[in-house]
C-alpha cells in the first residue's frame, strides 16, 4: 500500500514540475514598454461610447444613425402583433452618464450587464421621438390586409402590400414583420419578413427588402440575398439609390448596405469579405484574419475597404499582441490559450476575448483586452479587464 501511494506522489510530484517548467518556459520574455492597464478605462471617450452603445443595444434596437449630438434607433425585436414603427434616441450626455457607474465599479461588466436589462434601458436611457418626421424618419403603420400606411415629410401613402409583392407569394391574411434596416435623407428601407413562404433559395423564411425614395417616387424589391441583390443592381434597378447610400471610404465609390452588406457603385458589385477576414462595423476598415477561429497574435494588419478589394499590402493600422506577455502581466499559471478570438471591431476600438489554459486542468483565467486605437494607433493602450479577478488600474 505505501508503494502505491509513493507511486501517486510520484506522478503528482511529476506533473508540478513539468507545469512549473512549461510555465517558466512561456513566461520566459522580459515584459516590453506596451501601455497595459488593468481594469476598464475610467472616463468616457467616442469609442467607448459607440462600444457601449452597441453593447447595450444590439439586440432590442437598430441603429440608424447619429445626427448632432442624437443616437436614433429603430425598434429591432418586432413580431406580427407590431403594427406600428417606433424611435428612440439619446444624447451623448444622456448615455455617458448613464454608463459612468461602470469606470467605479469592482466587477465592470456585471454593472454593464445591469445596464442592458431592457427594463433599465427603456426607464433611465431611451427617449421616445413622438414625432419622427423631425428626423427625417418614416411614419410606418400596418393595416388590415397588409395594407402598409407610409407617411414621410415629402409625401404619405398607403402600399397593397399583396399586390405589390404579388410574385413573391405575399397574401393579404399573412402574418408579416417589418422592419427599418436604414434611413437617410433621400431614402430608406424596408424589411418585410414572412416565416411560411418559400425563399428563392427553396426553404421556409421570406426575407424582401423594399427600397423606397423618401418622396415615394420610387420603389425597388429585392430578396436580401447577395445573390439577389446582385441581380437588382446587374439589372440598374438600384440605380437611383446608389448615391443615397452611406458612403465609407475617401472617394465615395464604396457604400455600406444596411450595416453589413458594402457594394462598390463603379461596378456595381457587392464586396466580398472573406470568411477568416472581420469588416468592422462601421464598414470602414478590415481587421485581416480576425474571423480565424483562433485568432494569432503578433502584429495585427487592419486596411481600409478601399485598400482591402486592391488586394495591396496598404495597412493603415498595425499593432502587437503578445498573449504570452499579457499572461505574465497579470502572472497568469498558464502554458498557451485556449481561445482566442475577436468579439468587437470598430475604426478606434477593438476588443479580443482570451481564455488561457491551465497547464493542469481548465482554464488559467479569462480576459477581455481592450485595444483602444484612439490615440497612438503604432503603440495603442491595451485595457486588461479580468472577468474572475478583482483589479485596480495600474498603469505598465
Amino acid at each position: 500500500m505505501k508503494t502505491k501511494h509513493l507511486g501517486i506522489c510520484f506522478v503528482i510530484l511529476l506533473l508540478v514540475i513539468l507545469s512549473w517548467c512549461t510555465v517558466n518556459n512561456f513566461s520566459s520574455n522580459e515584459v516590453s514598454t506596451v501601455n497595459y492597464v488593468f481594469g476598464f478605462p475610467k472616463e468616457p471617450s467616442p469609442a467607448l461610447t459607440e462600444y457601449i452603445s452597441d453593447y447595450l443595444l444590439e439586440e432590442s434596437h437598430r441603429k440608424l444613425f447619429k445626427e448632432n449630438d442624437a443616437f436614433v434607433f429603430a425598434d429591432g425585436k418586432r413580431d406580427e402583433n407590431d403594427r406600428i414603427m417606433s424611435y428612440y434616441y439619446y444624447t451623448e450626455a444622456r448615455i455617458e452618464k448613464y454608463y459612468e457607474r461602470v469606470f467605479n465599479a469592482r466587477r465592470p461588466y456585471s454593472d454593464l450587464g445591469i445596464l442592458k436589462a431592457p427594463s433599465y434601458i427603456n426607464e433611465s436611457l431611451l427617449l421616445s421621438i413622438e414625432n419622427p418626421l423631425i428626423y427625417s424618419l418614416p411614419v410606418l403603420e400596418m393595416q388590415e390586409g397588409n395594407q402598409l400606411k407610409i407617411k414621410t415629410a415629402l409625401n404619405e401613402t398607403v402600399l397593397d402590400l399583396p399586390k405589390l409583392l404579388k410574385e413573391y407569394g405575399i397574401k393579404e391574411n399573412d402574418q408579416l414583420v417589418f422592419n427599418l434596416l436604414e434611413s437617410s435623407e433621400n431614402h430608406f428601407i424596408l424589411e418585410i419578413e414572412e416565416g411560411n413562404i418559400k425563399n428563392s433559395r427553396g426553404y421556409s423564411g421570406l426575407f424582401l427588402n423594399l427600397f423606397i425614395k423618401k418622396d415615394l417616387s420610387e420603389i425597388a424589391v429585392s430578396e436580401q440575398f447577395d445573390e439577389a441583390i446582385q441581380k437588382k443592381l446587374d439589372k440598374g434597378d438600384l440605380n437611383s439609390f446608389l448615391n443615397d447610400f452611406k458612403k465609407i471610404d475617401s472617394k465615395g465609390r464604396y457604400v455600406f448596405l444596411y450595416n453589413w452588406k458594402i457594394i462598390d457603385i463603379e461596378t456595381k458589385k457587392i464586396v466580398k469579405i472573406r470568411n477568416e477576414d472581420y469588416l468592422s462595423e462601421d464598414g470602414k476598415y478590415v481587421y485581416i484574419n480576425g474571423r480565424q477561429d483562433h485568432l494569432a497574435d503578433g502584429i495585427q494588419r487592419i486596411q481600409t475597404i478601399d485598400n482591402y478589394e486592391a488586394e495591396n499590402d496598404i495597412y493603415e493600422i498595425e499593432f502587437e499582441l503578445n498573449y504570452e506577455e499579457i499572461a505574465k502581466v497579470l502572472k497568469y499559471l498558464t502554458n498557451g490559450e485556449r481561445i482566442a478570438d475577436l468579439s468587437y471591431f470598430n475604426e478606434d476600438y477593438v476588443i479580443v476575448n482570451i481564455d488561457y489554459r491551465h497547464p493542469m486542468v481548465g482554464s488559467a483565467g479569462y480576459l477581455d483586452i481592450i485595444v483602444d486605437l484612439q490615440g497612438n494607433r503604432e503603440d495603442p493602450t491595451l485595457y486588461l479587464v479580468d472577468l474572475d479577478k478583482d483589479y485596480e488600474t495600474n498603469d505598465y
